[in-house]
């Protein structure tokens, strides 16, 4: 995603994809890049925001020089360290084809969905997207009433984005795709990674169709 800044500066968060697909901040032509540590195994709480060269950003913790006078006060070397070596590791498995493996069993998960549910919309099939994320709905069929039903059955899926009061939201990104409310409402988001096993895909495809079905007699 890219947004453009008020000044004209164009920033770019890399955060999901960071690991997981080629990035090149040279060739992404954006300004500023967002990177975070704890989406490719690092430690939570580091980060870095990575600069065009000779663009200069004004500080926003001031008082002594560190990071270059962009932030004062002792840096997480901890964080660092940790953030580094993830980083080296995540560059290897993504070399080894890791997440072209994960991709493919997301393929395949998302694929015996279809044949079994021929009414579910699945986002950003047909386009280059992140390999370990599906997200999908089913119309009408509450976002927020899947997550409840898969959490029982031990899947933590998410639904929507959560708001103060608590309430499941519907997706803004959806909306603005063209999607209507109900649909927007009606997405969850599965997320696998390496560690995740064409079983653990199997028991969870069983348990939402399950479910499924019993949507579809009761609506029928």
């Amino acid at each position: 995603m890219i947004q453009s800044l008020p000044d004209g500066l164009a920033v770019s968060d890399f955060v999901q994809a960071f690991g997981k697909l080629p990035t090149g901040f040279d060739w992404s032509g954006v300004d500023m890049a967002l990177l975070s540590a704890h989406k490719i195994g690092g430690p939570a709480g580091i980060g870095a925001l990575v600069l065009k060269q000779g663009l200069e950003i004004p500080a926003q913790i001031k008082g002594g020089g560190q990071e270059q006078g962009r932030r004062a006060g002792t840096e997480n070397l901890i964080g660092i360290a940790g953030f580094g070596a993830a980083a080296e590791a995540a560059a290897r498995d993504l070399d080894a084809g890791i997440w072209a493996d994960v991709e493919k069993r997301r393929d395949g998960f998302e694929a015996r969905l279809q044949a079994e549910a021929p009414d579910v919309l699945i986002f950003g099939k047909d386009v280059k997207r992140l390999p370990n994320t599906s997200y999908f709905a089913i119309p009408g069929w509450k976002g927020e009433t899947q997550v409840m039903q898969m959490d029982l059955a031990g899947f933590a899926v998410s639904a929507g984005s959560a708001c103060s009061s608590g309430k499941v939201k519907a997706s803004k990104v959806l909306l603005a795709m063209g999607h209507d409310e109900v649909t927007a409402a009606s997405a969850i988001r599965v997320s696998i990674g390496p560690a995740t096993t064409e079983q653990d895909l199997t028991q969870f495809a069983d348990v939402w169709l399950a479910h499924y079905h019993r949507f579809v007699a009761r609506a029928a």
